[in-house]
């Protein structure tokens, strides 16, 4: 009996239900794909019949369950409205306005499944707008229609939507261990660094770099980079971008090391600290730095004023050698902010604790070892040609030789193609397993960025 009391509701539900989708202001992408399903006529997933109200019931309580481990508040997802109307709804005869309820549940339901499986796949917040085009450039995955329509399909069939809600949140042993830290954290401070860093778990990599075989992992909270290998991991320090000129965050592949390289000066630089000393010769010859002009020719910095080298009409370059601020080496990878890794002239400053000290690119404690990982499978003879052209000590009998019998500098290698490239990600992360003991580690929110994802994530917090 209160099945056919049910099914006979069906048809005024359905209408209703298009009533609700013309006065929905939401502009967000599940909202706008979940109302294009039923727009367009798509099968109704929940409310057809009365005998769905247990798969109703099932996807309920499995929501609840996820939503709470992942910290998020139900109420974000509608759930608690869900959870209310189905109880109602198991003695539809003594419900008022059941086709209305039918409606709102049918839409609610599909909007929670749909927001709860792109945001754990791809994440609840873009990166992008909340830390500005310059401060980030990881190609991410992203849910698109294609996903949202395969989404909606899984959801008609109660084994695979099971299964697909449990498998689209991040499987990564760093997820999980956030995951499982976040079921004890008690005190607010330390839940809200859990939430941030999970998020950016839930940010993925299109490259993957993570999962290469050996990779470099830069992470700008801890001011440090790891050389990840099968069967080893190199730690050091690094130096990074001041808060005022941040390092960027990026995914690239390293392709090429250069030796003794010289430093193209930025124009951000010239324009804000150089220029002021335009017509000094003395500073430029102390410095290393010579001008040339848009054809490419050798400019006599006396001749040259400070509006012209804020003109960007000219370009200001440092030789090569022990006081260039690249250092004797610098690894290049493809990225649009001229960011990379090298050796610095200042090596005191790993010394400090606080390392946010450069424009951007980062400078590593050891950038022989770096070279040795990335050019994993070298000949000893190939890096003692590197060693002698950086004024290092040769390792090898033949360098040995080689550096008794030449005199002066030795310069026998300017660059090295680097093949296969080697994946290399900068990215910030405030509470992650260390590479090299797996355990978890907490650093300082040296850029801010922890506030400005807790600020983003805030709505869905209980």
């Amino acid at each position: 009996m209160m099945e056919q009391f049910y099914d006979g509701h069906a048809q005024d539900a359905q209408q209703r239900l298009q009533q609700l989708l013309g006065q929905n202001t939401d502009s967000s992408f599940t909202e706008r794909m979940c109302s294009r399903y039923y727009r367009e006529g798509g099968e109704w997933l929940w409310m057809r019949h009365y005998a769905q109200l247990a798969k109703c019931d099932t996807i309920d309580s499995l929501l609840n369950r996820q939503v709470s481990a992942m910290g998020f508040s139900p109420a974000y997802f509608s759930l608690p409205d869900i959870h209310q109307a189905l109880e109602a709804m198991h003695t539809p005869d003594s419900v008022q306005g059941l086709p209305d309820i039918m409606a709102q549940t049918e839409l609610n339901l599909t909007k929670a499944c749909l927001r709860y499986m792109v945001g754990q796949r791809f994440g609840f917040t873009t990166p992008s707008k909340l830390f500005g085009a310059n401060n980030y450039d990881i190609a991410l995955e992203q849910a698109d229609t294609a996903f949202v329509e395969g989404l909606l399909q899984e959801l008609k069939d109660m084994d695979t939507m099971k299964s697909f809600l449990a498998t689209v949140e991040p499987q990564d042993s760093a997820y999980l261990l956030l995951k499982r830290k976040l079921a004890t954290d008690s005190v607010e401070d330390e839940r809200m660094l859990t939430l941030c860093n999970m998020e950016r778990l839930r940010w993925r990599d299109k490259k993957h770099p993570e999962q290469a075989e050996r990779h470099i992992f830069v992470n700008i909270a801890s001011q440090q980079v790891w050389a990840i290998a099968p069967d080893s991991v190199i730690n050091m320090r690094i130096c990074c971008g001041k808060v005022a000129t941040k390092t960027p965050l990026l995914s690239s592949e390293v392709h090429l090391i250069q030796v003794n390289p010289e430093w193209g000066i930025p124009q951000s630089i010239i324009r804000n600290e150089i220029s002021g000393r335009a017509g000094d010769s003395a500073y430029f010859a102390r410095r290393n730095y010579y001008i040339t002009n848009s054809s490419g020719q050798r400019v006599d910095p006396r001749s040259i004023s400070s509006a012209d080298l804020r003109s960007g009409r000219y370009a200001i370059r440092q030789r090569s050698g022990p006081g260039n601020s690249l250092g004797r080496i610098i690894f290049r990878f493809a990225n649009r902010f001229s960011v990379y890794l090298h050796d610095t002239s200042s090596p005191g400053a790993f010394n400090k604790e606080s390392r946010t000290i450069s424009h951007g690119c980062v400078r590593l404690q050891r950038p022989f070892d770096m070279a040795e990982f990335v050019l994993a499978g070298a000949d000893e003879w190939q890096l003692d040609q590197m060693r002698l052209s950086m004024d290092l000590k040769p390792k090898t009998e033949r360098g040995k030789e080689y550096k008794r019998t030449h005199g002066g500098a030795i310069r026998l290698i300017n660059q090295v193609d680097v093949n296969p490239k080697v994946p290399v990600v900068i990215n910030y992360f405030t509470l992650y397993p260390n590479p090299q003991t797996g355990k978890l580690d907490h650093w300082k929110d040296v850029y801010g960025y922890d506030k400005i994802i807790a600020k983003a994530i805030k709505p869905f917090l209980p």
